[in-house]
């Protein structure tokens, strides 16, 4: 019988599996956010005043605002540690980061392509960009895992989640909800009063960043082994046979 696809489900199996690897796949998107996080070091590190705190905080928004094509690497190289873990196996930071780049530039070109559809769809009007991304959510692991391609491969996330979209909205609504609560706790827990304090600030948004993103990375992978797990009754073993 073949496992089913929920938001509760595919939630819980994600956190089982960050936090069975949380060290490892955590210090992986530390790593390949470096250009990021080099940024924000210049940034905070660059002599202001408070006439141009203004600049220092776009530019802060434009690092973050980045870290959403990043992503798409980071998923490609966590879904292979993500298919391990499920396997029951523990697959190691060299391992993650060497399949990682192999499938490097079609994971980005599938990042980048379904970003686009996705804008042009919040262009439009919201509830199609919501739809698109639904759509196109498994995209990144399906190019990973299948190499179809970059067309093959939205065309892949759109056959898997055909008939999902609500499920696959409940896990990008409780993702954001999540990203949400934590951006209210920093904000209480801490608010600037210096430029020394944006510095600061800009080093802790970046820490949580590079958690949440670690997170959104783990659950795509996970949502794309759930979907075809019920469609297809492919199993973890099936997917880690393709890396071998």
């Amino acid at each position: 019988m073949n496992e089913q696809f929920g938001v509760g489900s595919v939630l819980g199996m994600s956190f089982r599996v960050y936090a069975r690897n949380f060290i490892a796949f955590t210090l992986i998107t530390a790593v390949l956010y470096i250009p990021l996080l080099a940024w924000t070091v210049h940034i905070s590190n660059t002599p202001v005043d408070h006439t141009s705190l203004k600049e220092v905080l776009v530019q802060l928004g434009v690092v973050l605002g980045l870290t959403a094509f990043l992503n798409s690497f980071v998923t490609a190289t966590l879904t292979y540690g993500v298919v391990k873990d499920l396997q029951g196996q523990r697959a190691s930071i060299v391992s993650c980061v060497t399949v990682g780049f192999k499938r490097m530039l079609p994971a980005l070109g599938v990042g980048l392509l379904a970003g686009l559809c996705m804008i042009g769809g919040l262009i439009l009007i919201l509830i199609p960009g919501i739809i698109v991304a639904c759509m196109l959510y498994v995209a990144t692991p399906a190019s990973v895992i299948e190499k179809p391609g970059v067309f093959g491969a939205l065309r892949r996330s759109r056959d898997l989640t055909l008939g999902h979209k609500g499920g696959v909205f409940g896990i990008l609504f409780m993702l954001w909800l999540i990203g949400w609560g934590v951006s209210k706790i920093e904000a209480a827990a801490f608010t600037p009063t210096s430029v020394a304090d944006v510095h600061l600030q800009m080093y802790i948004s970046m820490g949580v960043q590079v958690i949440l993103g670690t997170l959104s990375s783990v659950v795509a992978a996970v949502a794309y082994y759930a979907l075809r797990a019920e469609k297809e009754g492919t199993s973890a073993n099936e997917l880690a046979a393709v890396f071998e």
